[in-house]
């Protein structure tokens, strides 16, 4: 229970400190019961990105990174194609239409795994 503690007095902090520094809660915070928060400056990221996150009811998580670029049409059909069957077990299938419709994309299976780039092939 010590650990629960700290980890629930730890987040309050987080999210004191950083919405204090003008950081704002993500909407899905409340759902996913985690300090989700975003911020931003206007300048620091200008890849055209966004950010997917598939979360099973068994805490496995997969993120996903489709740098859009030029190509913001052809990336939200790639995922509204696949969006009522994907899940974390079978992802592939939307992975690849993503990749082929945007100029890179990213893939990270795991808080603790480092995002690699996906290709096609």
């Amino acid at each position: 229970m010590a650990d629960q503690d700290l980890h629930t007095r730890e987040s309050r902090r987080v999210v004191e400190r950083l919405t204090g520094a003008g950081w704002e809660l993500a909407e899905e915070a409340a759902r996913l019961g985690r300090a989700a928060l975003v911020y931003d400056n206007g300048r620091a990221f200008d890849e055209r990105e966004l950010s997917l996150h598939l979360l099973s009811p068994d805490g496995r998580a997969v993120a996903f990174f489709p740098v859009y670029g030029g190509s913001l049409e052809g990336t939200l059909d790639a995922i509204v194609r696949f969006q009522d069957r994907v899940s974390p077990e079978d992802f592939h299938g939307m992975a690849e239409a993503v990749v082929a419709a945007c100029p890179e994309a990213c893939l990270q299976e795991g808080e603790d795994d480092e995002p690699r780039l996906l290709t096609l092939g």
